[in-house]
C-alpha cells in the first residue's frame, strides 16, 4: 500500500493520471471503479480473477466501452513485481496455467470479500449477494447486539474515515443500549 497498490480508485486514481494501470476484482463494485479510473488512466488491465465473475454481461461492456480496457479473461493475478514501487503485474491463464507480466504504474484491487463475513452469514447475520454485511443506520444487523462497521459493511469499502464513523456510531448505539439497560 502506497507504494502502488490501493483499495480505492476515488481516493488515489488521480495518482495514476495517464498511465496503465492493473484492475484486479470480479464484482460490480470492481466494473464502477474501472468506469472511474477509464476516464484518469492511459490503459486499464482489467483482471477478474475468475471463470465465474459477479458482475452483468451488459456492465462489462459498457466498460470495455470506454476503449482503453484491456480485458484478461479468465485469467487471475498472481503477484505485484517492483521495487520499491509497483513496476508490474504477473497473470496467470486459469486453464492454461501460462504466466505472464503486465507493465503497469498502479494495482487497484476491488470488490473483495472480507472473509469473516463467510462465517457471519453461516451464524446468521444477513449479507447481500456480495457477501457484504447487512446494517440499519445505527449499525446493528438482524441480530439484536450485533452491529458492524467498515469494511464487512461495504458501504464505501476501504474508506478509512468512513469505517471509523461507523465504528463511533455503532459505539455509541452499544453505550446508548447498555445505559437503558442500566437503568431498568
Amino acid at each position: 500500500l502506497g507504494m502502488g497498490v490501493s483499495y480505492c480508485p476515488v481516493c488515489d486514481g488521480t495518482l495514476f493520471r495517464s498511465q496503465d494501470v492493473a484492475l484486479i476484482g470480479e464484482d460490480e463494485e470492481t466494473i464502477s471503479d474501472g468506469l472511474y479510473l477509464a476516464e484518469l488512466v492511459k490503459t486499464i488491465h482489467f483482471v477478474p480473477g475468475t471463470n465465474a465473475p459477479h458482475y452483468k454481461p451488459q456492465s462489462l461492456q459498457r466498460l470495455l466501452s470506454k476503449g482503453n480496457v484491456q480485458f484478461w479473461s479468465n485469467h487471475e493475478a498472481t503477484g505485484i513485481i517492483g521495487s520499491p514501487v509497483v513496476e508490474k503485474v504477473q497473470i496467470r491463464d486459469l486453464s492454461s496455467k501460462v504466466e505472464q507480466t503486465l507493465n503497469v504504474k498502479g494495482v487497484f484491487i476491488s470488490g473483495e470479500k472480507t472473509p469473516v463475513t463467510q462465517m457471519l452469514a453461516a451464524a446468521g447475520v444477513k449479507t447481500d449477494t456480495l457477501g457484504c454485511i447487512m446494517i440499519d443506520n445505527q449499525m446493528q444487523t438482524n441480530i439484536p447486539d450485533v452491529y458492524a462497521a467498515g469494511d464487512a459493511t461495504c458501504g464505501r469499502k476501504y474508506q478509512i474515515a468512513v469505517s471509523v464513523g461507523q465504528g463511533v456510531t455503532a459505539a455509541l448505539n452499544i453505550i446508548k443500549k447498555r445505559s437503558e439497560i442500566a437503568k431498568q
